[in-house]
């Protein structure tokens, strides 16, 4: 397991690291922690309940993943090889990826984005209390931190989630001009009746 991840990070995150940690996406995630330290603690101190909050972010994260593992899939057997061909061959001059590998990888970084979410949320789970208010009057410090880690994962999820349907309509976008552009460069049927 740990070769492969390597490989995935080596391969597919190196390349787009400036991409991942300077986007607005981390922004917001950070600003979301952030915002948790200062004032958490001020605006959840009496609700929501850990187990009420984890449970529907478990199944969100649950659905997203899903979700991109079948975009992930559909992506990689694209029954139109032009259109494939074509997102392969788009590429910026000064970048080493081209548009079908940033599309591989947005299905599948938001994939591992809720997969670490969905791990971290089940540990919740397991090792905090389900009655208790997210951050209690009196918490601990190291408390106060994990929630903020939390919270800013789970809004990196949820920005890297709409990121993903955005991407997913600019492909969309992208096919039907191919489509168009395939279907004017047809020759058009002669209008003649052969001698009728």
């Amino acid at each position: 397991m740990v070769k492969p991840i390597f490989q995935y990070l080596r391969d597919e995150g190196v390349p787009r690291l400036g991409k991942i940690v300077v986007s607005p996406e981390s922004l917001i995630a950070v600003l979301v922690a952030c915002a948790f330290l200062r004032w958490g603690d001020q605006c959840f101190s009496q609700s929501p309940k850990i187990g009420d909050l984890t449970t529907g972010l478990i199944a969100y994260a649950s659905i997203a993943l899903g979700f991109c593992v079948a975009g992930l899939t559909i992506s990689l057997t694209l029954p139109d090889q032009d259109f494939a061909t074509k997102l392969a061959c788009l590429k910026k001059e000064d970048e080493p990826t081209n548009a079908y590998s940033d599309l591989l990888f947005v299905f599948s970084w938001t994939a591992i984005a809720h997969w670490c979410a969905l791990i971290v949320l089940f540990a919740l789970t397991l090792f905090g209390e389900s009655t208790s208010s997210l951050l209690p009057a009196g918490h601990s410090r190291f408390r106060g931190w994990i929630v903020s880690l939390i919270a800013g994962i789970c809004a990196y999820c949820l920005c890297q989630f709409l990121i993903t349907l955005i991407t997913l309509s600019q492909v969309g976008n992208i096919y039907i001009k191919h489509l168009v552009d395939c279907h004017a460069s047809k020759p058009t049927p002669s209008n003649s009746t052969d001698g009728q």
